[in-house]
């Protein structure tokens, strides 16, 4: 007997039941919500209120889709569609039905917003054709990167007008007769969605191990796990990061030669155990080895091509200052994890001549994740303020606006109470941040400069939450091992 849609569709809604706190998701999404209606009620006009609550509506729904791909594609082992009848049919079926209710919900979302602009058909192409995208994009790494670079690419490579010639039939076509042209493009689709999948066969079996490795790997780097270079980076990976583990080899040899029975000293030698892969001094080492190589890297490209960066730079803002956050402000949301991963070493972290132990222990670990978030951050928003500079675009310090508070609340709770990270809870902070900067984003991009008012209640915010937080970690279990009270 087959799975039934029920159990395939709310596979990964119940899977996360497992580790969360029941009252989180009313509350996670009651801030959600209220935010959305606050961000509506600022907005001069009911256009612009609904503008903002159809384009909070249509991310969190395109989010929803991504989690669900990937459980879905979790779901097509390649033993049970080779061994379990009808297992790859019902799979098939209930990722068109999921993908289609999605797309239609997206589409006419986006038409209510934008009516007088956009043509229905049109909305709901751009959307059933974003969610195969993403779907493909789950499925191979290097249709992720060529999704994420097709974009930037049109401009400099003069793609607009090379493909003209093919292009214009097609849009001829598509205003002749836009639904009969929808009703191909679907069907076109829905054939390119379900060949996602594979059947069972010894390529499946392969390409199904290699994306489940990828998947492990990127869960545990999101919980900061401890684990062999050769086991987490593979040969080429390990080969790029075998500096990155001398720097950190010769770092820790200085901290021993240098040890004291003083809580500086101690705290600076326990950090190395604490956060492991998530270490600050990885982090400088490897983002300051990776940004040169980048930047010159683009500036090669352009020199190649011919093309100025000015007309790239315009039309990437949003893309660059994305790459800019998710690199710089992933402290904030990573380092909580990875004292659930050391509570072994933590158990003799704790017997170490000059440890804290109490309250003042649990201040120490506060401050020591906080000091690693807030330079960061700063640096972080100094490079978004670079870019706000060069292209004018205001809405760009959304993004540390809406990761200030969440960090702070993220980097304060107290170490005992933690409980086991999973894939789920470990993206909560991060999904949380780009839903608050989606509606800040847009409200900065309607109204001047409400980012620098947007930017003092931020630091209020945090300031009152910092020292609420503060306070309830002097009442907390001692921190470590940590997840010993969770």
């Amino acid at each position: 007997m087959t799975t039934s849609f029920n159990q395939i569709l709310l596979a990964f809604w119940r899977q996360s039941d497992t580790d969360t706190n029941r009252w989180f998701r009313p509350v996670f999404y009651g801030v959600v919500l209220i935010g959305l209606a606050v961000a509506g009620l600022l907005m001069p006009t009911a256009q612009l209120r609904l503008l903002i609550a159809c384009t909070v509506t249509v991310i969190a729904l395109f989010g929803l889709w991504v989690m669900l791909v990937v459980n879905l594609l979790e779901q097509n082992h390649p033993t049970t569609t080779r061994l379990v009848p009808g297992h790859l049919r019902r799979l098939r079926q209930a990722t068109l039905a999921a993908w289609l209710l999605i797309s239609v919900t997206q589409g006419a979302l986006a038409w209510l917003a934008l009516s007088d602009k956009v043509s229905l058909p049109t909305l709901l192409l751009a959307a059933s054709a974003s969610g195969v995208a993403a779907a493909w994009a789950q499925r191979h790494w290097m249709c992720a990167i060529a999704l994420y670079m097709g974009p930037s690419l049109v401009v400099p490579l003069h793609l607009k007008e090379r493909l003209a010639p093919l292009w214009q039939p097609l849009v001829s076509a598509w205003l002749a007769q836009p639904w009969t042209c929808l009703a191909l493009c679907v069907v076109a689709f829905a054939a390119l969605l379900v060949s996602i999948y594979g059947t069972g066969d010894n390529a499946h079996q392969k390409a199904y191990e290699q994306r489940q490795r990828r998947l492990t790997l990127l869960r545990r780097g999101l919980a900061g796990s401890h684990t062999t270079p050769a086991a987490t980076r593979g040969g080429l990976g390990n080969g790029l990061a075998r500096p990155v583990d001398a720097i950190a080899a010769r770092w820790l040899a200085r901290l021993l030669a240098q040890a004291r029975p003083q809580q500086a000293s101690v705290m600076a030698r326990a950090e190395l155990a604490l956060h492991g892969l998530q270490h600050w001094l990885r982090h400088a080492v490897g983002l300051g080895t990776a940004l040169p190589i980048t930047v010159l890297g683009i500036a090669l490209f352009f020199q190649l091509i011919g093309t100025a960066p000015d007309a790239i730079l315009q039309h990437s803002t949003a893309g660059t200052a994305l790459l800019l956050a998710v690199l710089g402000l992933s402290p904030g949301f990573t380092l909580p994890n990875t004292l659930w991963l050391t509570r072994r070493e933590q158990a003799l972290l704790v017997l170490l001549p000059g440890m804290p132990q109490g309250r003042q222990l649990n201040h120490a670990v506060a401050f020591m994740q906080l000091r690693h978030f807030l330079i960061a951050w700063g640096i972080t928003t100094l490079l978004l303020g670079g870019l706000l500079l060069y292209t004018g675009n205001m809405a760009l310090l959304s993004l540390s606006v809406a990761a200030l508070p969440l960090g702070v609340l993220n980097l304060t709770r107290a170490p005992a109470t933690l409980r086991a990270p999973t894939p789920w809870t470990s993206s909560r902070p991060v999904l949380g941040f780009f839903l608050l900067n989606a509606v800040l984003w847009g409200l900065c991009a309607w109204l001047d400069g409400l980012v620098w008012w947007l930017g003092a209640a931020s630091l209020v915010l945090s300031a009152a939450l910092l020292a609420w937080r503060w306070r309830a970690l002097g009442q907390a279990p001692s921190a470590l091992p940590a997840g010993r009270a969770g």
